[in-house]
């Protein structure tokens, strides 16, 4: 079955045929048992056929960039991400001080070789920043510095984050997750903790906030897989296996939170597909959960605004029946997207 589906994907676009190179694709891909090398393949293949979201939804969105001020000069903003309250949207913008040159990271002289991010702290719609102050915690020298790509999480403690962190002792530098609190009000980071147990990948990134806990992986072993509190043991976790995941979800990879939707859970996730010159891609599409954490809805995939670039979604929130995304561009930019919540449930279609 993979051999003629893989032809007609390639085919389908010289033929102009490319809703049925589209659907040829998505059709490989969920099929169990792809052989890695067409896998990668058939991703590459499908991103010819990625439309934006805007061509997807008729129009029915909105895009804007986000405007303020980094935490140094010179420094980027990018991979912001959001949370709603009742005082509307809060938001976090990282900022770092690398470019990317050729593929290459490029880091001013004076910081010695190191990445080092911060990150801001502002309210949708008003004016006024903050740069947080960091956690203390001690470190391990590697040259990677900060919490990199945070996203916000609400829990009964109150506002906190999670975030990737690689430079905390006693850890090696790989990726690990590690939690903090926030205060809004003193603009500050405290009570870092990476999150460390056995079986952990060998990175650990893009964990997605659900409530008090994280849905780790949407296609693990067939299953969805969530890191949940222990309700017996206070600030322990425990991985739980959920509901039956269809083949594709095993290339769905983190992006901003879970979400309460239509009586389910609604997540927006990327995938990665290699194109033109060994450069990566990131395209994304909604997933919808029901209450068993079971996947039951997803939508075509889709780019923001560049096509075969990479495009990050970090935040994700519905304030009244607007649904917002919060996503990066190219480690370069931030950037919103939003779309009333019937037209996200328009695109979510079963799955098959």
């Amino acid at each position: 079955m993979h051999e003629h589906l893989h032809a007609l994907a390639i085919h389908a676009y010289y033929a102009g045929e490319h809703d049925c190179g589209r659907r040829s694709s998505e059709r490989l891909l969920n099929l169990p048992g792809l052989p890695p090398e067409i896998e990668q393949q058939a991703r590459s293949n499908r991103s010819w056929y990625t439309q934006s979201l805007s061509e997807i939804t008729g129009g029915q969105l909105r895009l804007e960039r986000i405007n303020c001020e980094p935490a140094h000069p010179g420094w980027s903003l990018f991979n912001p991400t959001i949370a709603a309250d009742r005082d509307g949207l809060l938001m976090l913008v990282r900022s770092s001080n690398y470019k990317i040159v050729d593929g290459r990271y490029v880091m001013p002289p004076e910081d010695g070789g190191k990445i080092r991010t911060e990150n801001i702290l502002r309210r949708y719609g008003t004016p006024g920043q903050t740069t947080l102050i960091p956690p203390a915690y001690e470190t391990n020298g590697f040259p990677v510095v900060g919490l990199e790509d945070c996203r916000l999480r609400q829990t009964q403690g109150g506002w906190g984050v999670s975030a990737t962190v690689r430079d905390a002792a006693p850890w090696d530098g790989r990726c690990r997750i590690g939690v903090a609190a926030l205060d809004v009000n003193e603009g500050r980071l405290s009570g870092l903790r990476v999150l460390d147990w056995e079986g952990l990948a060998e990175h650990e990134k893009n964990w997605m906030p659900c409530g008090e806990g994280w849905v780790y992986a949407c296609g693990h072993g067939g299953h969805t897989v969530t890191v949940d509190t222990d309700a017996d043991l206070p600030g322990v976790y425990e991985v739980r296996q959920r509901g039956p995941a269809p083949p594709m979800a095993r290339g769905f990879r983190g992006g901003g939170q879970v979400v309460p939707f239509r009586d389910g859970w609604l997540a927006i996730v990327h995938e990665v597909a290699t194109v033109a010159d060994g450069r990566r891609a990131y395209e994304h599409r909604y997933v919808w959960f029901d209450a068993s954490f079971t996947i039951q809805r997803w939508s075509p995939l889709f780019f923001f605004s560049q096509k075969q670039a990479i495009e990050f979604a970090a935040g994700l929130a519905i304030l009244g029946d607007t649904v917002f995304i919060s996503y990066g561009v190219r480690d370069a930019e931030a950037w919103l997207a939003s779309i009333e919540g019937g037209a996200v449930w328009d695109l979510l279609k079963p799955v098959s």
